[in-house]
């Protein structure tokens, strides 16, 4: 009986040792991002790069990782949402921190605050008063992006689901949806990346004011989740993150 008791005793032990020294880093997740820029997106030598990415590659130096953003995938937002669903050890970002997608994801935030919006051309005269209002007019979103899930949530019967924005914009500028669905500052981003003057369209409806964080596979373990969240706490605290912002939006 007493050698069964060692010998339990030094199975749990070899089980708990190597449990420490094979836990999961930061080396081994995948980071996933898709074209929302200027927090993300493909930079011209075809690298990560914007405001998460680059505040992300600074947490990979403290925290000793030997990832760059040629680590970060920039891939199309439906593809990444359903990898971090299905795939442990993965992270996507900037994901919109909503109650819906509290509890199927582990976060690291805020990146920044956020608004999804719906966006109009002026010349169209759209008014909304109300939620119930956006329920007959058509809507141009990302598909699985939040404006997809808001733009179901308000009751919208035509909601037209793309993979990018350029097809979104077009839609709208050619009358082919009455609204574009989609995170604020991007949007105007992304109008003046097309070449359009961003005061020809207006804001006509916010449909959620929230945050931006990285999010991770349900499962990652809590204490690197802790780790990456002191590491971007101490980055706000000492300036840099703030440093990084102003490269983008000044």
């Amino acid at each position: 009986m007493a050698y069964l008791k060692k010998l339990v005793l030094s199975v749990l032990f070899v089980c708990l040792t190597a449990g420490s020294v094979f836990a999961v880093g930061v080396d081994d997740i995948r980071f996933m991002t898709e074209e929302y820029p200027p927090f993300n997106m493909k930079g011209d030598d075809g690298v990560a790069t914007g405001i998460a990415v680059d505040v992300l590659v600074e947490m990979f130096k403290r925290v000793g990782s030997s990832k760059t953003a040629k680590d970060v995938e920039v891939l199309p937002w439906a593809r990444g949402y359903k990898e971090i669903q299905s795939t442990p050890n993965t992270s996507l970002f900037c994901m919109t921190r909503s109650e819906e997608r509290e509890p199927l994801f582990k976060w690291v935030g805020p990146i920044a605050s956020t608004r999804v919006v719906a966006t109009a051309l002026k010349s169209k005269g759209i008014t909304v008063g109300t939620v119930a209002d956006l329920a007959d007019l058509s809507a141009g979103v990302i598909k699985d992006d939040i404006g997809d899930q808001l733009a179901e949530k308000a009751g919208i019967k035509k909601i037209d689901r793309t993979a990018n924005n350029d097809q979104n914009i077009k839609k709208l500028n050619s009358g082919r949806v009455d609204i574009w669905i989609y995170e604020e500052n991007v949007a105007l981003w992304q109008l003046k990346d097309m070449g359009f003057d961003p005061a020809d369209y207006e804001t006509v409806y916010v449909l959620e004011a929230g945050r931006l964080d990285y999010a991770f596979h349900k499962d990652t373990d809590q204490a690197l989740i802790d780790q990456l969240q002191k590491v971007l706490d101490e980055m706000k605290a000492d300036g840099s993150y703030q440093a990084i912002v102003d490269k983008y939006l000044r």
